[in-house]
């Protein structure tokens, strides 16, 4: 057994999973040497387990209009319950956030945003400090170029 207690047969499904999810049994069998019965039940393990959460297809975001990616820095004012679940509630209704995460530093939250234009960025920052009422401030960067994004853990 290898990382969590899956062995090397865990480990390279989940690694030709990563890149390509969409292979049929008989395929994804034969890439990592199992029988596709074998590969079947692995998986389903896996995902009963909550090693495999899903699967999509990864979308090119620029081709469908959405030219503006920001990474977008939040403090609050106030760490109180209403506070928080307003802020939920605003990020989990909110299609431009793709992405948000709780963190240490300076900032309480980290937004990746997705949007059509700078406007469209502006739209959504005057609506996320109207909306929830307890933002002390917000910086956004705007992602000028992708030098790398990889969604494997394994290799």
């Amino acid at each position: 057994m290898t990382s969590a207690g899956l062995d090397q047969f865990d480990e390279r499904l989940l690694a030709v999973l990563q890149v390509q999810g969409d292979l049929t049994q008989a395929q994804l069998a034969e890439r990592v040497h199992l029988s596709p019965t074998q590969c079947a039940r692995r998986i389903s393990r896996l995902r009963q387990e909550g090693y495999i959460q899903g699967y999509c297809a990864i979308v090119d975001h620029k081709k469908l209009g959405f030219s503006i990616l920001s990474h977008t820095l939040v403090t609050v004012r106030s760490h109180d319950e209403t506070a928080n679940s307003a802020f939920r509630a605003f990020v989990q209704g909110s299609p431009e956030v793709i992405e948000c995460y709780t963190q240490t530093g300076d900032a309480d939250y980290l937004l990746k945003v997705l949007c059509r234009d700078l406007d469209d960025l502006s739209d959504f920052l005057e609506r996320l400090v109207k909306a929830t009422g307890g933002v002390a401030s917000v910086r956004s960067s705007v992602a000028l170029q992708q030098i790398k994004r990889s969604p494997r853990l394994f290799r």
